[in-house]
Order: structure tokens, then sequence, then C-alpha cells
């Protein structure tokens, strides 16, 4: 195993429906053959999650709860919770760590896939010309130069020490983000927002470890059904979309009239579906 999954699990029936859905897409795609699920989780949840050797649960007080600061401000926790000592401990077993959410799937290319730098997915918060020059005006007084990479995602794929380093930097820029912006501001979505610091912070550690060094695109796609399963697709996020799939219309019962053998599995977005809703045991059959 070269490859550690790393997610931060929180007390969540939606999160824990979701982890399921990575985990059996890392069964389905033989990735879990390769690799290892790091999953740092809410101590309240960790008999939910599944008995598998090949998971290392790691219970962590969400960083929400600790920090009377963060309070309220849950996405803090997927950062904070992934760079405790016991977590970076855990993935130096491996030579390449995937960081990414609970609501993702990986597919068959990320089986043998190790970059030599780092690769970052895609987000979605900076489409408005005031917030990249925000970002670039922040960047500039922190000290480093503006790269020209924005909206840079949730995920991150690299070699052990690149991801850990970036994890740290991201923690750094999201404190220094709450104390400096959002102290007393909360302001405007799609503008700049408080609530999305922690992909601010994503881009500014981009920017400030390694600009030169890292790929963005090749992780978090749309599970758009009209794009194919290829070599090209390394990873799918669970976007909020209207559009198939959605994981909110199938919450809602909108692809329940779909039968599971009908679902096509080679298209990004039935490969999803047929994911969520197949059981583990119809995933190894179908693994094997």
């Amino acid at each position: 195993m070269d490859l550690g999954i790393l997610v931060y699990v929180d007390n969540s029936a939606t999160m824990l429906e979701e982890f399921d859905w990575l985990y059996k897409s890392l069964i389905y795609s033989d990735v879990i053959s390769r690799s290892g699920i790091i999953a740092v989780c809410n101590p309240e949840i960790v008999g939910a999650l599944p008995h598998d050797d090949r998971i290392v649960i790691i219970p962590s007080v969400p960083h929400a709860e600790r920090q009377s600061e963060w309070n309220g401000y849950k996405f803090i926790n997927s950062v904070a919770n992934l760079i405790e000592q016991p977590v970076l401990d855990a993935c130096e077993r491996f030579e390449f760590i995937l960081k990414t959410d609970c609501d993702t799937f990986v597919t068959p290319a990320m089986r043998d896939f190790r970059p030599s730098g780092l690769c970052a997915g895609v987000g979605g918060y900076a489409y408005r010309d005031d917030v990249r020059a925000k970002l670039s005006e922040v960047s500039a007084r922190w000290g480093f130069p503006h790269s020209g990479l924005h909206n840079v995602g949730a995920s991150v794929l690299g070699p052990t020490d690149m991801v850990r380093n970036f994890m740290i930097a991201q923690m750094d820029a999201c404190d220094r983000l709450w104390r400096e912006e959002f102290q007393d501001y909360d302001g405007v979505w799609p503008g700049w927002c408080k609530q999305v610091v922690t992909m601010y912070a994503g881009e500014l550690a981009v920017r400030y470890t390694y600009p030169q060094r890292c790929s963005l695109g090749l992780l978090d796609a749309f599970p758009n059904a009209d794009r194919k399963l290829s070599s090209d697709v390394l990873h799918i996020h669970a976007w909020q979309t209207d559009s198939y799939w959605s994981k909110y219309i199938y919450r809602a019962g909108g692809y329940a009239h779909i039968e599971l053998d009908s679902i096509d599995r080679t298209m990004l977005g039935g490969y999803c579906h047929w994911l969520a809703q197949a059981s583990i045991d119809e995933v190894r059959r179908a693994a094997q």
C-alpha cells in the first residue's frame, strides 16, 4: 500500500453515508488494493465506520468545538483535524496521500496514478473579479507572489511530505484570514465571504508552498451524465448541482424509479449513482 486516503468524518448521518460512497468506490475501482484509508472522525461515530483492516480510525474532537473562535464553522474540521500529530504520523506510512472529502468517488484511473508534484482539484469560489483581486492582495500583503492559480479545490493528491506541508500552510492561512479579514465581517456569497475561508486558504497555501509544482484540475470532476469514465478522470466530487447525477435529488428520491442494473457505469453520472445505490456486497461482486 503506497497511497493513503485521508478524510475527516463528522458526526452526521449524511457524512457517514458519503464516506460509504467513497469506500465503495475504492473497492469497485480496485484502488483499495494499493491504498489504505485514514479516517479522522468525531469520537461519537467510531463504531459507525466500516470494520476493515485497511481503515485506520483516528478519533478527534471537532476543532470547531474545541476552539471558540471557530464555533459554528464546521468546515474547519476538515482542515484543522487533519494536521494533528497522530494523523500526520499515520500519513507517514504512505508514500502518497490523497486528502479529500467524503462525498467523492475514486475511479480505476487512480489505481496506478502517482504524481511527482501536487495535484489539486477544482473549486468554485473565485469567479468574480473582486474575489480574485482580494486573494491577490492578501497574497502580496503576506509576502508571496500571486501565481495566477484560482479556484483550487478541496482535494489534494501528492507525495506525503508535499501534502503535509500544504495542509499545515492551509491551516495557517485559515487562522490568519479569520483574524485579518473576517473577525468582524461575514460578507455575502459569491463575493468575499467568511463561509469559504477554507477554500481561500487552500489557494493561498498552494501559492505559499508549491505554486510551480501544482497541477490544477485532475481531481474533483463533476458527476456529469455526458462525460465518459476514462483514463483522464481520477476522482469525482458530488458537487451541488441539479444535473444528473445530483446527490440532493438522489436523497430526495428523484432517481428511485431507476433500476440499479440499468444505470450506465461507463459515464461519470452513472458511476456515482450506481456506487451510491449499490450495497457493499453488490459492489464487491461487481469488483470481482
